[in-house]
């Protein structure tokens, strides 16, 4: 992913943007300028330097990129300087510009290489099935890119880099020589948590999506019946079991494909 703190200039940033995105920037200038509100001419003005952004197609422009609070801000403050017209507003806007570069490598250097997430980061973690299913893909090869991801998934690719920015921030995956990986923070949501629920429900609403898909190598198992008491306590026992062998089989297995299993097993 391309970092903009790498930039003091934010048409280069964006020049560096596109062509990081590879086969996917065919036709991003018009989704770009979609985003914005405004023409597609227009922004290839903007990238020429014929003209500049306003401080709402940037704010437009940050959400379209995906970039975090502390990223936008950096981004406002390049878009103000490049249409600052005093000298002495200009040199001060550089020192600012400056100041958050070296806090950006503060915060690079604080992220643990292995920690628990805490609730706030949780909640941001289990909104969605993105969160857990797109750190499951980065450990797939091929899929180290957010472009890959976002053909793979058939997502917007400011979606996808708003959850790698997230997991990148907080050690769930990271970052070597232009690509992601899985990376070293732990998860885990126990059945007395707040987002257990919720971490369930992503995951069976993602199986109820895909059912259409008919693909023989996904498995929908639904058997309602009636049993005694004696059978149902039996096949609960199986249950534990069953989840463990299943652990100890794809734990040390390599990361080759994604898969989920709710007692639905389907790949995405």
């Amino acid at each position: 992913m391309t970092a903009i703190f790498d930039f003091t200039n934010y048409r280069q940033y964006l020049h560096d943007w596109i062509e990081s995105q590879g086969a996917r920037a065919y036709g991003l200038k018009g989704r770009m300028a979609e985003a914005l509100g405004i023409s597609s001419s227009l922004v290839s003005q903007i990238l020429k330097g014929d003209k500049t952004l306003t401080p709402d197609q940037t704010s437009d422009l940050c959400d379209f990129l995906g970039l975090s609070d502390f990223e936008a801000d950096y981004l406002h403050l390049l878009v103000e300087s490049d249409r600052a017209g005093n000298v002495r507003y200009r040199e001060k806007l550089s020192r600012k510009i400056a100041n958050l570069q070296q806090q950006s490598q503060r915060i690079g250097k604080r992220v643990p290489r292995d920690k628990e997430l805490n609730d706030e980061q949780k909640a941001i973690y289990y909104s969605s099935w993105l969160y857990t299913g797109i750190r499951n893909l980065t450990a797939v090869p091929g899929l180290d890119q957010a472009d890959a991801i976002a053909a793979h998934l058939n997502l917007e690719l400011s979606v996808v880099n708003r959850v790698l920015r997230f997991l990148l921030e907080n050690g769930l995956c990271r970052e070597e020589g232009g690509k992601i990986s899985y990376g070293p923070a732990s998860t885990h949501v126990d059945r007395e948590s707040p987002f257990v629920n919720k971490h369930h429900q992503n995951w069976r609403f993602q199986a109820i999506n895909l059912m259409e898909r008919k693909r023989e190598s996904d498995v929908y198992f639904t058997s309602p019946m009636s049993l005694s008491k004696g059978a149902a306590a039996e096949i609960k026992k199986l249950l534990p079991t069953f989840i463990q062998n299943v652990m100890k089989i794809s734990g040390p297995s390599p990361s080759e494909i994604t898969a989920c299993l709710n007692m639905d097993w389907f790949e995405y």
